[in-house]
């Protein structure tokens, strides 16, 4: 067992120490005060009286019974005080897995994109290990965040940008209008695709884009072109569109975007569909091919279940006795 507070032992002892010295003062001064006492003869004879040897043999059982249940308490308390602990070594498995989310922030997406962000927002609790960016675009792409494991920094940050949607403010879209034309998909889809690192390592890599397709000026490169950028990448794009139940399915913006995730392995979901981005993650999740090892370190963990019993128990004879002798 180690202990974090090691200068607690020292000071307890200390403490113990003193306690006990003075003990013993005060007994030598109360051995000493007898001497002036009063002597009374025959005394023997009560003493050697069965239930006078009874009540001392119960009364000395008594003071041990409390010395040792106090002393056990006190030692207890010194040890909690000095915290405890188990050292163990352990190696943790992180998921190799690269997520972009990728968003068309032109004005018909604002309120679709609120609703993407609210419940990627919820599935991060999920997530033990993977790297997640967000990259919009409209006319042209801005990478709001790289990849990072801060989980915490990618909730505010989703917060922020739920709110700017709310609000169909343009307070965080800065960048995103610097090119000509609007919701440019095929651009946006490419500076998603270049913002993942050029050496995956192990790692899989998906992109998560929320857009309706519905491109207005010229593009600089075609959809069939971002294809091959996807798939010689090893890029899973999984689509969250806006199609309602009155819209053809088969519609040319939808078509383009169904087959740039089919060629890449990835998924078609419909934005109302509210399974839709769990099954997005639950299909992300299934493209790790094994864990990653991250670096090795030592963990403390607290161990005060023992000494709490300890101090308990000792506790508890102590206040039994004491009544019991009525001290």
């Amino acid at each position: 067992m180690n202990v974090l507070w090691n200068w607690m032992l020292p000071v307890g002892a200390g403490l113990a120490i003193v306690v006990i010295l003075g003990a013993m003062w005060r007994q030598l001064r109360r051995r000493a005060g007898h001497r002036d006492d009063v002597r009374v003869a025959n005394t023997s004879r009560l003493s050697a009286l069965p239930r006078y040897r009874s009540l001392a043999r119960t009364h000395r059982r008594s003071l041990a019974s409390m010395t040792g249940a106090a002393l056990a308490l006190v030692v207890a308390s010194v040890v909690l005080a000095a915290r405890p602990v188990r050292s163990e070594t352990v190696e943790p498995s992180i998921a190799n897995r690269d997520i972009m989310l990728c968003l068309d922030v032109s004005g018909s997406m604002a309120e679709y994109n609120r609703s993407v962000l609210e419940q990627f927002s919820q599935l991060l609790d999920r997530f033990d290990g993977e790297r997640v960016g967000l990259t919009i675009f409209n006319s042209s792409a801005v990478t709001v965040f790289p990849l990072t494991t801060d989980y915490r920094f990618v909730l505010a940050e989703f917060d922020r940008f739920r709110l700017t949607f709310a609000e169909r403010g343009i307070d965080t879209l800065d960048g995103t209008l610097e090119g000509d034309g609007s919701s440019l998909v095929p651009d946006g889809i490419a500076s998603c695709a270049l913002a993942f690192p050029e050496d995956a390592g192990d790692r899989s890599r998906s992109i998560v884009v929320a857009t309706d397709n519905e491109i207005e000026g010229s593009t600089l490169l075609a959809i069939e072109e971002v294809s091959t950028i996807v798939t010689d990448r090893s890029i899973h794009v999984h689509a969250i569109f806006p199609l309602f139940d009155y819209e053809d399915p088969d519609r040319k913006e939808a078509a383009e975007i169904r087959q740039l995730t089919q060629r890449s392995a990835g998924s078609f979901n419909r934005l109302e569909d509210t399974t839709g981005t769990a099954s997005i993650v639950a299909d992300i999740e299934r493209t790790q091919a094994a864990a990653l090892d991250a670096e090795a370190r030592l963990v403390e963990v607290a161990q005060p279940h023992w000494w709490i019993a300890v101090a308990a128990v000792a506790l508890i004879v102590l206040l039994v006795v004491a009544r019991r002798a009525r001290l």
